[in-house]
Formats: structure tokens, sequence, C-alpha cells
């Protein structure tokens, strides 16, 4: 072997160690969570959960269907965001088109003040209760 293919597979092996190794960072542990919706009162029919980790960013995202929710997410204080869209169509001369409407008041998604501990031991089951504009 050369000397130039040696000093080849000395950088394609510096490479592969290098890239496996990541930049130190770890994956987050995610543990499950699930619970309940109701939107005034009632089960939500549709829409969107979001636990977020103000400081970091982190976000995991799920889907509520018949106001129920379930999925991973990581431990720690989070700050809980709702929403609800339904499809409102414009028919006036200025305006047409459709537009989507968030039907859960802001205090419950982009200003919430919801929170919620999810702990590595669990249960973590929530329980959420938003109100409409």
């Amino acid at each position: 072997m050369s000397q130039h293919s040696k000093w080849i597979v000395h950088i394609v092996l510096l490479l592969v160690i290098s890239t496996s190794l990541g930049c130190g960072k770890t994956q987050p542990k995610l543990v499950p969570v699930s619970g309940t919706v109701t939107h005034d009162g009632k089960a939500l029919a549709e829409g969107t959960i979001y636990f977020k980790t103000v400081e970091t960013g982190a976000l995991e995202t799920m889907t509520i269907t018949d106001g129920k929710f379930a999925g991973m997410a990581e431990p720690g204080e989070r700050r809980i965001e709702i929403s609800a869209y339904k499809t409102v169509v414009l028919k006036n001369d200025a305006m047409k088109g459709e537009i989507k409407e968030n039907l859960v008041a802001d205090r419950y998604n982009l200003n919430s003040t919801l929170t919620a501990t999810v702990t590595e031991q669990g249960p973590n089951t929530f329980t959420f209760e938003v109100k409409s504009k």
C-alpha cells in the first residue's frame, strides 16, 4: 500500500470514528405521557398539544383525537400549548378564500400559562381544560 493510500485510509477512519461519536450530545430521554383535553366542557374533537421546554426550545407534538392524546415527552417542567383550528370560508366582495381560526384562546397556546411536570417514574397522565376565545 502506498503512502498516499495509507493517508486516505487514516482520514476515512478518522471521519468514521468522529461521525459515530457525534458532537458529544446525547439524545434526551423520552417518557410516555397521555391525557385528556376538554374544550368548553366537552372533549376536544381534534387538535394538537405541545410539550415545550421554554429554556431549551425542546418541543414534543402530539395529536388530540376525541379529547385524548398520547406520546413521548422529555422529563421536566413543560409549558403546554394547545391548538385546534377550524376553516372559515370568506365570501365577501373584498376578500375570498379560506382562513384557519384557532378555536382555543391564546392563553392556552401562544401565551399559554398551562404547565405539566413530566417525571421519569410517571404516570404522566394529565387533564387540561381549555376555553374558547
